[in-house]
């Protein structure tokens, strides 16, 4: 009996831990973005990549012959296009430069510049995110104000992949952890 009051208590203790870790890890977080890319690319095991996109991703033709792919990312403020170029001319610091300067005005404080370097799974990923009047770009040639711009590049041994969603800020908001976390945990 006393085996199984110890057992008992050892499972409840467990539990516990569990439950605390589980409680803790869904709360909001008050990190800044640049911390929540770190905190999302440490908990990716280095070890494992996702085969499948997200259920709200819908793949579709790209729409020019430039894009590598294409992905229509829908949630519940909206939709936006995640666009995926593959060895595109121009270096990575061009292309940065390129899209950033599609902005001009006021960032959204909700979106402000950044641009951080990620290495792991033997990738180098370089994320920018801007956000202001988006005065229209290659392929989206509609201007707009309170847009936001999350970007990737990719770079592994062989290719460079471009990963760029243009958006307003709410809409690209309400996605950032997730495409943040796909990107860096997938062979999209």
């Amino acid at each position: 009996m006393n085996k199984f009051k110890l057992a008992s208590y050892i499972l409840a203790f467990f539990s516990g831990v569990v439950l605390i870790f589980l409680v803790d890890f869904d709360q909001p977080s008050n990190l800044n973005p640049v911390e929540k890319i770190n905190n999302l690319s440490s908990q990716i095991n280095s070890n494992k990549t996702v085969s499948t996109i997200p259920t709200n991703w819908t793949s579709i033709k790209p729409s020019s012959s430039m894009r590598d792919k294409e992905y229509i990312i829908k949630n519940s403020m909206g939709e936006f296009n995640l666009i995926v170029f593959k060895n595109i001319g121009g270096s990575t610091e061009q292309n940065i430069d390129r899209w950033v300067d599609q902005f001009s005005g006021d960032e959204n404080p909700l979106l402000p510049f950044q641009k951080k370097e990620i290495e792991q799974n033997d990738k180098n990923f370089i994320f920018v995110q801007n956000s202001g009047y988006f005065n229209g770009g290659m392929g989206q040639t509609k201007a707009f104000d309170n847009a936001g711009l999350i970007a990737f590049i990719v770079e592994d041994k062989s290719d460079i992949y471009y990963y760029k969603a243009v958006s307003s800020v709410e809409i690209l908001m309400e996605s950032k952890e997730e495409l943040i976390s796909t990107i860096l945990s997938s062979n999209l």
